[in-house]
């Protein structure tokens, strides 16, 4: 439904995918998110870094002469504000939302944040992160692509190795940073080396936190 060919991105990319770098991360990974997107085959987002902006997505269809409304019926999001809610939602509610949809691609934007929080206890922490690999290999074994975007957060002592851990288990790994005018540089660490420099018209689109 949305073309979005400025992005220099491959053609195909299969996941699960995992994006890192700074906030730019979760523009590019809704976008690639947003490529997948069919009628009757929406977007799943689930939502742990409070990010999700419709205006941006708004502003998305209007450019590439979309009414918004269309766009936005595409896109089912959960927003997940604590670990708990995370482990609810991976532990059967996103299987039965993508079985209810017909979802070909899940937007996990901001995947660690809720496990970073220092007020989670670290044991805890570590449990329910054992939890995601399994449920993004069950993604990509039923033809559903798994975009993970990790916004920098500050890890706290013992939580080191969760961002590795994906990046181990990634099939493609993008970092994603602002650069000069702004444009976007967009580099593939994984499963080949390679460099793209985004300019996007009118300037770069920066979802918004909301808090």
């Amino acid at each position: 439904m949305l073309s979005v060919q400025s992005v220099p991105l491959p053609t195909e990319v299969s996941g699960p995918v995992v994006f890192t770098g700074d906030e730019a991360s979760l523009t590019v990974g809704l976008l690639t998110g947003l490529r997948a997107v069919r009628p009757g085959q929406p977007l799943m987002v689930v939502d742990g870094a409070n990010a999700f902006d419709p205006f941006l997505v708004a502003t998305l269809a209007r450019r590439a002469g979309l009414l918004p409304k269309v766009l936005l019926d595409e896109i089912r999001i959960s927003r997940v504000f604590t670990c708990h809610q995370l482990e609810a939602l991976i532990g059967g509610r996103l299987q039965r939302s993508l079985q209810q949809f017909g979802a070909k691609a899940v937007l996990f934007a901001g995947l660690l944040d809720p496990l970073l929080d220092d007020e989670v206890p670290l044991k805890e922490a570590l449990r329910i992160f054992t939890l995601i690999p399994p449920v993004l290999r069950q993604l990509t074994a039923d033809g559903v692509m798994a975009l993970c975007v990790c916004p920098p957060l500050a890890v706290p002592p013992g939580r080191e190795g969760f961002l590795p851990a994906l990046h181990e288990l990634a099939a493609w790994i993008f970092n994603v940073a602002h650069a000069p005018n702004d444009a976007v540089q967009i580099i593939c660490l994984k499963p080949r080396a390679a460099t793209w420099t985004w300019e996007p018209q009118m300037g770069m689109l920066v979802p918004r936190r909301w808090w």
